[in-house]
């Protein structure tokens, strides 16, 4: 593998991390003539630059159903999911995956071992996730994605532990970034302002402000209590990607913080329900809206 191949991919990487889809798949247009691992490599960065963007039935046809590929068997299982809207899919992700971790002798393949994790924490099975990513303890992703295991099940401590850690020995990588961004988030207070400033460094370094970006930039704006600043950067990132769930999850706070009309967060709420069903915002807000009509009626009764 050549040094600008490793260069370039490094950079598409990024990119994917930053949520800067079409850059990375600039980035990994230039490459036609690749073989063996180097071609896994590059379909499976282009597949999940693709899957960022919601392109779900572009991946799910190129990848079939058959491949005997397990890193992109796991793509497609990531695709399903995110597509998916019923409990009884999501079992059959999580079984399928499952499956194809028992089939993987060595879970040497990190791209597998992050993809597959990614899919075990979604779908809430944080202890499996986190057994597979400590057999990859210095891939940069696999740390991530452990990071965001431990901010799940509400272990900030061991998430602060190892993103100190992290920065030991990849201080200037931007997913190590982010995660130390999303550890800040989590700790609040003082915490708000560092994530801030790590998220905007990381936007005005790369050139590229994307609707995650922005969206993480409004969320420390919020805990902050500048709403004003906090629904321009929102409002920005709708324009990036009106279809973006995080964006219009985060839209549908500010508008109540705020206290924008009604009309506005029910608006903002009907996109997000379009756009992402299954989205943990609309998963909590449905859940507690029927025990609120489970104890009206009792109390009515």
């Amino acid at each position: 593998m050549s040094e600008q191949i490793v260069d370039d991919f490094y950079s598409a990487r990024n990119l994917l991390y930053l949520g800067a889809y079409p850059q990375a798949l600039s980035a990994l247009s230039q490459f036609t003539h690749l073989s063996g691992a180097l071609e896994l490599e590059h379909k499976s960065l282009l597949y999940r630059a693709y899957l960022g963007q919601g392109n779900y039935a572009m991946v799910l046809e190129e990848i079939p159903a058959t491949t005997t590929d397990l890193t992109l068997q796991a793509i497609r299982q990531l695709t399903l999911l995110k597509q998916q809207t019923s409990d009884d899919s999501h079992s059959a992700i999580i079984e399928k995956v499952e499956g194809l971790i028992a089939e993987s002798n060595d879970l040497q393949n990190t791209t597998f071992v992050a993809v597959a994790a990614q899919i075990l924490i979604i779908c809430g099975r944080h202890e499996a996730a986190l057994k597979m990513l400590a057999l990859q303890p210095r891939n940069l992703e696999c740390v991530a994605m452990t990071v965001v295991a431990y901010l799940s099940i509400n272990r900030v401590d061991l998430a602060q532990k190892l993103t100190a850690k992290l920065r030991t020995w990849a201080e200037d990588a931007p997913i190590a970034q982010l995660a130390e961004a999303w550890a800040a988030l989590f700790v609040g207070g003082p915490k708000y302002n560092e994530a801030f400033y790590i998220f905007e460094e990381l936007a005005q370094a790369s050139s590229v402000s994307t609707a995650r970006l922005l969206t993480a930039l409004a969320v420390c704006k919020m805990h902050l209590a500048q709403y004003p600043e906090a629904e321009a950067l929102l409002l920005e990132a709708l324009e990036k990607d009106s279809n973006d769930p995080d964006v219009l999850a985060n839209l549908v706070v500010c508008a109540n913080l705020t206290s924008k009309p009604l009309e506005t967060k029910s608006r903002y709420l009907s996109q997000l329900k379009h756009a992402a069903p299954t989205h943990p915002f609309v998963v909590d807000l449905e859940t507690k809206d029927a025990e609120f009509d489970a104890i009206a009626a009792r109390l009515s009764a």
